[in-house]
């Protein structure tokens, strides 16, 4: 295993959720301001979310920390989901997520 966060410039004692998460070295301002305005965008951005490997612990942080933008794959304000910016997911989306990140996401 070590081989393999050596490859990815990570340190085995120093590894944190967010550096394997697939929006790591992303604009920011695509789970924000972006996501906000282009639904487009936001659906591949819930996409790329839903499968991420640490989905479930940045969904965690978001709501933990009270914090605004999507984590894992869910469009928060205040560390509860914000159903304005969140009205493009289709049901087949609301279900993966609960699957994700339990029932209690709505």
């Amino acid at each position: 295993m070590s081989d393999i966060l050596s490859a990815m410039g990570l340190e085995e004692d120093n590894l944190q959720w967010y550096h394997l998460a697939a929006c790591k070295n992303m604009d920011i301002n695509y789970f924000y301001d972006t996501y906000e305005v282009d639904s487009e965008s936001a659906k591949q951005i819930d996409q790329m979310c839903i499968h991420c490997p640490v989905a479930k612990f940045c969904y965690e942080e978001g709501v933990s920390n009270k914090e605004k933008g999507v984590w894992g794959g869910v469009y928060l304000n205040l560390g509860r989901t914000d159903s304005d910016y969140n009205k493009h997911k289709t049901p087949d989306d609301w279900k993966v997520l609960k699957k994700l990140h339990g029932k209690n996401i709505l």
